[in-house]
């Protein structure tokens, strides 16, 4: 009987792929769960009294490459910008203060090749390195302000991070300019992000 080939059989590279994905996981379990994290699939948590920090692995799409994304999601700041609270696992595209790996180290974007060997232990050693230290850095909102005003939010188009520094102003005691940075936010936005910092205007009491 001749032998089916409707199967596919995984190539070397494909297998050793996919062991190095579940060492990057493993290392990183073993570095960030002795920090407070925990992971539910891609995702790292960790909760403190003030905000929640996001670590996750993204997967290329070709599924030969990982990254890591990193941020720091401030419930408060959360409640005023959408008006609920934040989820029970905290994504990082929805935290206030969100940055690339590669952004912390070079200001480039990087990507580890799962065929390397040394791959698990370089992401590691890069989060340790730079994303450790980069959510420590915006755990405040001080901090956040801070990062936020750097990365020239302002000048960008995407109103989710321009809203928060808003909102960070005021809770920061600094109601004009934030109410100021809405109103200039306004003119430029369309559709329901208008409509969204209408609604934020309101709740931080912008006249």
């Amino acid at each position: 009987m001749k032998s089916s080939s409707a199967c596919r059989v995984a190539s070397s590279t494909t297998i050793l792929d996919a062991m190095n994905q579940k060492t990057v996981i493993a290392k990183l379990d073993a570095l960030l769960i002795p920090l407070g994290f925990a992971r539910q699939k891609f995702t790292w948590n960790r909760r403190s009294a003030s905000v929640v920090d996001v670590v996750d692995v993204q997967l290329s799409k070709a599924g030969d490459a990982v990254t890591v994304n990193a941020g720091v999601l401030d419930p408060e700041v959360h409640v005023a910008l959408w008006g609920s609270k934040p989820p029970e696992t905290v994504e990082q595209p929805t935290c206030t203060v969100c940055a690339r790996i590669g952004e912390l180290i070079d200001g480039r974007d990087k990507w580890w090749q799962l065929s390397e060997g040394s791959t698990p232990a370089d992401v590691t050693e890069a989060v340790a390195t730079h994303v450790v230290p980069f959510l420590a850095r915006v755990s405040t909102h001080a901090g956040m302000k801070q990062w936020l005003l750097d990365s020239a939010v302002e000048k960008k188009r995407y109103p989710p991070p321009i809203i928060s520094l808003a909102i960070i102003k005021s809770l920061s005691g600094e109601a004009v300019e934030a109410c100021k940075l809405l109103a200039d936010l306004q003119k430029k936005a369309t559709g329901a992000w208008r409509t969204r910092v209408a609604e934020v205007a309101v709740r931080l009491g912008c006249g």
